[in-house]
């Protein structure tokens, strides 16, 4: 058994062996001519306020309420055990496991044909220093390859051992953030559904023509009716077909697909003119915009402003008002 003192220089020998390591990359080092600006967390891509969840059922993956369809937040899905089908923004596909969609902010999203029990999906939901360099990923899921599952897995494995606290906090936005790096750049799954099989599914048919219908109608409030009229369903069978495959009624989804234009409208608008983006959203008045705005997104319009914006969500839920 080596001694104390041998350990020791053995110990030492090998930090001079690194450091020497380092001394030979530093030949490549160009002394910069500002010493003053370097690099800026700003301006790098990193996650933030991450939230890690599961659903281990098909019927978890239909919530009980409109806002878990839409809301100001990212969301990657990453199935794990069993495939099954997303719906995002009027378009279909098919999600196996190796396979993962980013939604963005404001897309409305629910999931079909993912059968019985046993699936295992994982979840994570996340805002963005600069939102806008993801745009590659928008509407484009992506496939893992073996690197990013292993990087996933590392995520994961770390993010479960270590005690909640700080350094937790801290090596999830680190993962997080790489993967997001690392999903930019890898190829692209071929999991669109084609048009023609969206077309043999009755439920596709519907659901997209409801979602296109709706969509182009906003800027005028809209009646079941006038959604029967135009897809040649009776509104008993809309509203059967619509609560059971995306879990919310439709005159929920039609009502919040108002609320989820408007509150784009609020981050990218300045939030005096939210008069005119309830009239560009179809409501009769600005109290009724408000009334709607907060029982679905639990802010007033001028609150949710302030939140996205600038993060003051304690400040906009102390002030919130019409």
């Amino acid at each position: 058994m080596p001694s104390a003192s041998s350990a020791s220089a053995l110990a030492t020998r090998k930090q001079s062996e690194i450091l020497r390591r380092v001394s030979n990359v530093l030949r490549e080092l160009v002394n910069p001519i500002d010493y003053f600006s370097g690099a800026k967390l700003e301006d790098a891509l990193f996650a933030g306020n991450i939230v890690v969840f599961k659903r281990t059922s098909a019927e978890m993956l239909k919530p009980r309420g409109v806002t878990h369809n839409y809301h100001h937040r990212f969301e990657l899905v990453i199935p794990l055990v069993k495939a099954g089908g997303i719906h995002v923004d009027g378009t279909a596909y098919s999600l196996s496991p190796g396979q993962v969609f980013l939604i963005f902010p404001h897309q409305f999203h629910h999931y079909l044909d993912v059968k019985g029990g046993g699936i295992n999906w994982l979840f994570i939901t996340c805002e963005f220093s600069r939102p806008q360099a993801l745009l590659p990923l928008r509407d484009s899921p992506r496939a893992l390859s073996t690197q990013e599952a292993k990087h996933l897995h590392h995520t994961m494995e770390e993010f479960l051992q270590k005690p909640p606290g700080p350094d937790r906090n801290f090596s999830l936005i680190v993962n997080v953030s790489q993967l997001i790096q690392r999903l930019l750049v890898s190829r692209d799954a071929d999991c669109v559904i084609r048009s023609d099989s969206c077309q043999n599914d009755p439920r596709g048919t519907i659901l997209q023509s409801i979602n296109a219908y709706v969509r182009s109608n906003l800027h005028q409030p809209l009646m079941l009716s006038d959604v029967s009229k135009h897809t040649g369903y009776s509104i008993s069978h809309l509203r059967a077909v619509f609560r059971r495959e995306c879990g919310v009624s439709l005159g929920a989804y039609m009502r919040e697909s108002r609320l989820s234009v408007a509150a784009s409208m609020l981050v990218s608008t300045d939030r005096s003119s939210v008069e005119r983006i309830a009239k560009a959203c179809g409501f009769v008045s600005i109290f009724a915009f408000s009334r709607a705005f907060k029982k679905a997104m639990g802010h007033s319009p001028r609150a949710y402003h302030r939140f996205v914006t600038h993060g003051a969500i304690r400040g906009a839920l102390a002030t919130s008002g019409a």
